[in-house]
This record gives C-alpha cells, structure tokens and sequence, in this order.
C-alpha cells in the first residue's frame, strides 16, 4: 500500500491511557481489534491508573510531544487512517494539535464519505452534576472541530456545551439535535445519556425504569443528509425541527461507578459504524429502517451490557469473599480498594463484544 493512503481496515485512536485498568485507549483498543480492526494509539496522558482511585502517577502529554509523533508518522507514510477516535484530551494546544491532523487527513484522501475519514469525536469535557473537568479553553475548539466529524458521541451535559443550550424538555433536545446538524454541519449526533421529564418520557414511549424496576438510561440520535461541495467542505443543511429523525434507546443503567464505559460505547460505536449507500436504503414509509449509526448504536449497547453483567457477577463475589475478614481501613483506602474491584472485566467478555445479543432496540420518536 502506498505511503500515507488511507488503510480500510485501520483506525486511529486518540485519548488517554492507563498502565492498569481499562479507560481510554485500553477501555477501546481490544474491543476495536476483536472486530478486525488495526488499530493504531497515541496516548493524551499515560497514568498508572484512572483518577477515580483518588491517587495516580504519570503525566499529561503536551501539544509538542503529540506534534512530534504526528510529523513521525507522516515521514514514514503511516498516516494511513480510514477512520478516527478522539477522546480525552488535557489542553486546548493538544485539541489544536489534533484537529490540524484532522484537517490534514480529510484533505489528503480521495473518495469516499468526505475524503473517506470516518472520525468519531468523542467531546470529553464534563458531566452533569460534575460540571467541566477540562480548561474552558477547550469548547471553542472542539466547536470547530465538529464540522469535521462524521459521527459524535456527547452526553447531555456537553452537548449542551457545545451549542449554549439547555436540554429541559423534548422541543429543547430537538433544538440542541437541529443545532448540530444545521449550524455546525455533524452528520450523525448520538447524546450517549439525557434526562427528560415524565411527560415527556410518556409520549415517545419512554419511562424512569424498566419492567422488571430497573432504573433505566435514555440515549438519542439523529443523521442528516450533509452536502459537500467540489473543494470538500460541508454545505449548511436547510432541515427544520420538524424534519428531524431521532431515534432512541432505553437500557439498565448499572448501578455503582465504572470508568471507561463511555470511552468503549465510542469505541464499539465507530468500529460497528458500516455507513450504507443511498441505494441500499429503503423508501418504505410504513416501516421505516433504522440507519447505520442507530444499528451500531444498538450493538454497542448490547456489548457493554454484557461488560458490565461480566464485571458485576465478579464485584459481588469478590465483595462476598471480603466480608469475613473485613477489617477497619482509611477512607482513601477503602476507595482504591473499591475502584480496583470495579475495573471492567474487558478480555473475560470477549464473546460479548464478537457477538453481543441486542435486547434493548433503539426506536424512532420522531419523523
């Protein structure tokens, strides 16, 4: 294969690292290569393990440092990504870093949806109840960045970020949705988690919990047709409110801490994103097909779901064992002890992220 062409089978995988445990390149890079793909890293930050344990070692990488490994690649003719990962990243000069790449990679391939890089950007900047855990600095890059992405994977919290909206209600969500397609160009929007009020639960079929009285998680998503012009930018779509197609998902939401969860849904998200071409879509209007980003969407989840029963069948036997010889311990302690028996049990589902059974379908609640 010539220098620097793009690699079908190749992804690019860009956010943090743990020398233990799985989150960020660790929490996606098995899964990625169980489903046949090359997956190339470079590392945001590389720590000993993830902060939730309260202490680590290791550091940040700076702009320079990832600058560095980029022009390597390029030199050799390495830079031959089809697709794209981007997560966690420390500063405003390393997002800079990465979005020049970005550009660089889209302008030098030919063909395909958009040069043919397919980039998954995973907007890692805050939560909910948490607020922002990264420098202000960050959002207006990454609001330029989003006009290069194919697919984005945002909570509620920062999608609202990135549009300087509230997400209150269901007109609200279809606003920051419309926000993105229209205004900043992204073709597929997945808000990974969303909460709404009962009434509007109620009328696209939703609810808190499940049957069996399980709290559940709602996810929602949309595509949109996106133009490109001869020179390779993206055109303004004219959709409206009206004309969106949002489709959701409800599953269990696990209860307890895990870290990572978030930084393998984009990662299974991406590797199971086969986008279909216009012909091979349907034009039913009685039975309307779910699009390619809802149909990962809906692998993704059955994956995890069966991660995370994995890893809960071994906490509570872990915690079983540990009772009897419970003994007094700090706080600080305690907390390491916790978050260790909490690590996602990734190699042991192997079977689950090959073959994942899909119990939880995502549905359409508008168009």
């Amino acid at each position: 294969m010539a220098a620097n062409v793009a690699d079908p089978s190749r992804i690019l995988s860009i956010q943090s690292h743990v020398v233990s445990g799985y989150v960020g390149n660790r929490s996606a890079t098995f899964p990625l290569q169980l489903l046949g793909w090359d997956v190339d890293v470079t590392n945001t930050v590389q720590f000993s393990n993830h902060t939730g344990y309260g202490r680590w070692g290791g550091l940040r990488f700076d702009a320079e440092h990832l600058q560095t490994l980029f022009d390597g690649l390029e030199q050799n003719g390495l830079l031959r990504y089809s697709r794209m990962l981007t997560g966690y990243m420390p500063s405003a000069t390393v997002v800079q870093v990465v979005l020049g790449l970005v550009k660089k990679l889209r302008s030098r391939q030919e063909g395909g949806e958009e040069g043919g890089l397919i980039y998954l950007l995973d907007p890692v900047m805050g939560d909910m109840g948490r607020g922002m855990y990264v420098a202000p600095e960050v959002l207006p890059i990454y609001r330029e960045m989003l006009q290069y992405a194919t697919i984005i994977t945002p909570n509620q919290f920062e999608a609202q970020a990135l549009t300087g909206m509230d997400i209150v209600d269901l007109p609200s969500l279809k606003q920051v949705i419309l926000t993105l397609h229209r205004k900043h160009k992204v073709p597929h929007v997945i808000i990974t988690s969303i909460e709404l009020p009962d009434a509007d639960l109620a009328a696209i079929g939703a609810h808190k919990s499940l049957a069996d009285g399980r709290p559940a998680m709602l996810q929602v998503g949309s595509s949109c047709d996106i133009a490109v012009d001869a020179s390779g930018e993206r055109q303004q779509p004219s959709i409206t409110a009206d004309e969106l197609h949002i489709w959701s998902i409800q599953f269990p939401e696990v209860q307890g801490y895990f870290s990572g969860v978030g930084d393998m849904f984009a990662a299974l998200t991406l590797g199971r994103f086969h986008p279909e071409p216009p012909s091979a879509q349907s034009n039913s209007t009685t039975a309307k097909p779910l699009t390619p980003i809802a149909k990962a969407s809906e692998l993704a989840i059955a994956s995890l779901q069966g991660i995370l029963s994995n890893t809960c069948r071994v906490i509570d036997q872990l915690e079983k064992e540990l009772k009897p010889a419970a003994a007094a311990v700090d706080e600080a302690q305690e907390r390491v002890d916790r978050m260790r028996r909490r690590e996602l049990r990734v190699v042991q589902s192997r079977r689950e992220i090959e073959a994942p059974t899909i119990v939880y379908r995502a549905r359409w609640i508008s168009g």
